[in-house]
């Protein structure tokens, strides 16, 4: 019985998602500032403006590099989502290296200015693609390789519980409940989730800040949803050994 509760159906099974989520995520830089470290404002010199513009372009252009690299070897993303991501990614690197081109070129401190503000009003880069790309892998994993092994693991157990009354307990009953409901939430929570991540634009991120937040919640808790489902088929089966 235990055979294939130990096998690669369990095994590893919630860990898709969490390195998914890990792997794709770039931390955040700093607010761009002077060489001195005194933040850029609309009042800043020529050269101050293009210094700044020149370093916040050069960290996303090595994130969006760093990104679509890790987006062409996952496994997890489908392959319309990885589609969809590329071609954001691809579309911000393209768009990071017109502006750090156009900045340094400027000559005026207020075309600088309007230049370096569209670095984050126009694109976005860590706030939505970055992050919106990872969500949708952890989403994509869950739903297309974790939960459907999840699903198929519980079906085992049940089966074998129906056939095998004499081995069950109700501490084994009670795990196998929590791994079906664990389980469950993970589907209601990453249904649509990629998609949704996915259509979050620049612009509706500069009018809700928040709107992200939600999504990447969902992530994570389906992971742990998941990771917990793993752990109850786990202990079923070390239980029957």
């Amino acid at each position: 019985m235990s055979r294939f509760l130990t096998s690669r159906v369990l095994t590893g099974v919630a860990t898709v998602g969490v390195l998914t989520l890990g792997s794709l995520a770039c931390a955040l830089p700093a607010t761009a500032a002077t060489s001195d470290g005194t933040p850029v404002t609309a009042h800043s010199s020529l050269s101050a403006i293009q210094q700044a513009g020149a370093a916040a372009t050069a960290k996303r252009i090595t994130s969006l590099n760093t990104g679509i690299g890790k987006v062409n070897a996952t496994k997890t993303l489908n392959a319309a989502d990885k589609s969809t991501v590329l071609a954001t990614l691809n579309a911000d690197l393209s768009g990071m290296k017109t502006l750090q081109s156009k900045i340094a070129a400027d000559t005026t401190a207020a075309t600088a200015w309007t230049d370096y503000r569209s670095i984050f009003t126009d694109y976005r880069v860590y706030a939505v693609a970055l992050r919106q790309s990872y969500i949708a892998a952890a989403a994509d994993g869950l739903t297309d390789t974790a939960i459907p092994k999840l699903q198929a693991a519980a079906t085992k157990i049940s089966t074998y519980f129906a056939a095998h009354p004499d081995k069950v307990t109700p501490d084994l009953q009670a795990k196998l409940a929590d791994m079906q409901a664990k389980t469950a939430d993970a589907v209601t929570k990453t249904t649509g989730l990629a998609a949704a991540a996915l259509a979050v634009t620049p612009a509706a991120y500069n009018a809700n800040h928040a709107i992200l937040t939600d999504d990447r919640a969902a992530a994570r808790d389906a992971l742990a949803d998941s990771k917990a489902a793993a752990q109850d088929g786990r202990a079923i089966a070390a239980a029957l050994k």
